[in-house]
């Protein structure tokens, strides 16, 4: 009983983990399309302070 517990925990772990994943896809697609990141936050539920980071890595990316 125990490890059938532990397997659908990890089940459901790794689904939210996969939900998030593709949230940051989304969010890094919006980004490069320039828009505004009240949006982004908006459509992909991610926190403010995400979205800023995957911003400034964009930016990184860009100048190096």
């Amino acid at each position: 009983e125990g490890r059938a517990e532990g397997r659908a925990e990890g089940r459901a772990e790794g689904r939210a983990e996969g939900k998030h994943e593709e949230k940051i896809k989304i969010a890094r697609r919006m980004i490069q399309k320039k828009m505004n990141i009240e949006i982004i936050i908006e459509v992909t539920g991610l926190a403010s302070k995400e979205v800023q980071d995957l911003m400034e890595e964009k930016e990184f990316s860009k100048d190096h």
